[in-house]
């Protein structure tokens, strides 16, 4: 389905410039970060590259065990981690 709909916006120019700057906190284009808080969820900001290390040495934990429930354990771990700071937030 296209997108063919345009919706107009009017604001000031420390308004727009406070939305990009919002939107690129969340390394979104603005059109896409005022969308997703128009639909009522909150973008999250751009977390550090630790936190990304972190993540790729548990999933590599994971593939190492031979135990289903420490498995389990560490998947639940990390779609929290990624729930909690990498998707949009529904508020």
């Amino acid at each position: 389905m296209g997108k063919d709909i345009r919706i107009a916006v009017r604001v000031t120019a420390r308004e727009k410039d406070k939305i990009q700057a919002k939107a690129r906190k969340c390394g979104l284009s603005t059109t896409e970060y005022v969308k997703q808080r128009a639909l009522g969820y909150e973008p999250k900001g751009i977390p550090p590259d630790a936190l990304f290390v972190c993540l790729e040495k548990l999933s590599e934990l994971e593939s190492k065990t031979n135990s289903p429930e420490l498995d389990e354990e560490i998947n639940a771990v990390l779609k929290q981690i990624t729930a909690e700071f990498l998707l949009p937030g529904k508020g």
